[in-house]
């Protein structure tokens, strides 16, 4: 009986101290739908800052063969390529119009079969809109190893105070970010703030934006590339890790 309790009161300790390394401060930045020339486009700012992030694509087979060959080899320097759907629907409404059986066949396996089919396996899906709830959320953790929402701003346009779009490796498998594009109202002292709250409690920060703005896109769901190298310089000031959503569900 002494011989199980001193076993057990070991693996307990191990546990214990393996969750207190793991606890580090971190970031992970993800990109929504197909605006694959324009991520390629930012690949040597993310070397710069030795950053790597989660590409989730949508409509998968409206892509080119030169895109498909941009997000290979942005998946050979250490970024995720992750699902966000095969249609981009909105899972609420289709599934009441018609039912989950067919959200999961024309949404989520036909995005992992045309995937499949060009050399990805995606391990995270991120819901069009951020719609999802608990249902979906039980169907999906079968298929992915990772989902991710979103998170709107607070009444207070203080990011420290928005507990979901922060990690505290506890081995939650549903997350949550918040937007950096131009219609999110996050600002510069925002991301400071987040990121210090991160740093702090030791704790991994989730953010996520569309399409930077280019000289022909400048719309809302854009953002502006000097944001996003103010955040990575931010991240490495405080010393925030970089992760990609599927490394998550081994923490």
């Amino acid at each position: 009986m002494r011989k199980i309790a001193s076993i057990v009161f070991f693996f307990l300790l191990a546990t214990s101290c393996r969750q207190k390394e793991i606890r580090r401060p971190g970031i992970c930045i993800s990109f929504d739908d197909r605006t694959v020339r324009e991520w390629y486009g930012m690949k040597e700012l993310f070397k710069a800052y030795d950053s790597h992030v989660t590409f989730f694509v949508t409509q998968f087979d409206s892509l080119d063969s030169v895109e498909i060959g941009m997000l290979k080899e942005l998946q050979k320097e250490g970024h995720e390529i992750g699902s966000h759907g095969a249609l981009h629907l909105l899972s609420e409404s289709f599934i009441k119009e018609n039912s989950y059986n067919e959200y999961i066949r024309k949404e989520i396996d036909a995005s992992i079969l045309t995937m499949k089919k060009n050399g990805f396996t995606p391990k995270s899906f991120a819901y069009p809109y951020g719609a999802k709830y608990w249902f979906t959320d039980m169907i999906l953790l079968s298929k992915f190893d990772v989902l991710r929402g979103v998170e709107r701003i607070n009444a207070e346009k203080d990011l420290s105070l928005i507990d979901n779009i922060y990690y505290s490796f506890d081995g939650d498998r549903t997350l949550s970010a918040i937007g950096i594009d131009q219609n999110s109202g996050v600002t510069k002292d925002m991301i400071q703030k987040a990121i210090k709250r991160a740093s702090d409690n030791k704790e991994l920060l989730m953010l996520y934006g569309h399409s930077p703005v280019t000289n022909t896109d400048n719309g809302p769901y854009n953002f502006d590339v000097e944001l996003l190298e103010f955040i990575l310089v931010e991240a490495k000031k405080n010393n925030l890790q970089h992760f990609s959503f599927s490394e998550l569900a081994s923490y």
